[in-house]
C-alpha cells in the first residue's frame, strides 16, 4: 500500500509540473510589432509604433529585471540574451534584436531601425 501511495504522489507532482509549464507557456502571445517575440498575455498596451511597444504590467520590475517566468518563454521561443544593461535586456534571433525594458509595473519593447 505504501508504494502506490508513492506513485500516486509522483503522478500528482508530474501533472502539476506539466499543468505549471502550460499554463506559463499559454499566458504569452507573440506581439503584433515583434515577429516571433512573445508577450504576456494579460497586459495593457498603452503605446505602439512601428519601433515600439510600451505596457502596463504589475509583474515587471526594474530592481528585480524581467520576472522568471517571462525570461523562461523567451528563452523556449529561442530567443538569447545579447546583453544586459540596468532595466534594458537586448534579445536576439534570427539576425533580428529586440530591446526589452523592465521597470516598475512597465514593460517595453523597441529595436532600432536604420
Amino acid at each position: 500500500m505504501n508504494g502506490n501511495k508513492g506513485k500516486l504522489y509522483s503522478i500528482f507532482a508530474s501533472v502539476g509540473v506539466v499543468t505549471a509549464l502550460l499554463l506559463t507557456y499559454f499566458s504569452f502571445e507573440e506581439s503584433d510589432t515583434f515577429k516571433g517575440f512573445p508577450v504576456p498575455k494579460f497586459v495593457e498596451l498603452t503605446t505602439s509604433s512601428a519601433t515600439l511597444e510600451e505596457y502596463d504590467w504589475g509583474p515587471a520590475s526594474e530592481e528585480n529585471g524581467l520576472h522568471l517566468r517571462y525570461k523562461a518563454v523567451i528563452r523556449l521561443w529561442g530567443w538569447e540574451v545579447k546583453e544586459v544593461m540596468g532595466s534594458l535586456t537586448v534579445y536576439q534571433k534570427d539576425g533580428q534584436e529586440v530591446d526589452v525594458i523592465s521597470q516598475n509595473d512597465y514593460l517595453s519593447l523597441s529595436t532600432f531601425q536604420e
